[in-house]
């Protein structure tokens, strides 16, 4: 296991062994296979976004630090360290998806916090200005 991880599935292996955690305890966590833990981890698939929001939570960093590495070892260290007595020392970073009826998407930016409902069109149209102005965001099918 490298000392930096340089990449997202060399990142979420060192996560998940800092805390002392099986494969098994992190599917169990996120409700899905061991296997697919795997897959990330060996670089086979990449994690959706929604799964990337539920590993962010999970390891209590954010998104941007497993996607790009971006603050990810200031964030990690912060997260293995024991709770603080603090006030407000506790961030939720989860993230709750609004609810989308059929034939809509849910298009969530980063930046902003935003979470909109659209139709395919508007959504495409929405992703596509946020990503040329530089931000991350996702389209959610539910």
């Amino acid at each position: 296991m490298p000392e930096v991880p340089r990449n997202l599935q060399e990142r979420l292996r060192w996560l998940r062994k800092r805390r002392g955690l099986t494969q098994v305890e992190v599917a169990e966590a996120l409700g899905c296979e061991q296997a697919m833990i795997s897959s990330w981890e060996v670089g086979r698939t990449r994690p959706s976004a929604v799964a990337l929001v539920a590993l962010s939570r999970e390891y209590k960093v954010s998104v941007l630090a497993l996607e790009t590495g971006d603050g990810f070892l200031e964030e990690a260290g912060r997260a293995l360290q024991p709770p603080s007595n603090k006030p407000g020392a506790d961030q939720d970073l989860s993230v709750t998806l609004p609810a989308a009826g059929a034939g809509h998407l849910m298009i969530m930016d980063t930046q902003s916090g935003n979470q909109d409902r659209a139709d395919a069109a508007e959504g495409m149209a929405q992703l596509l200005r946020a990503l040329k102005k530089g931000r991350q965001a996702w389209i959610v099918i539910r």
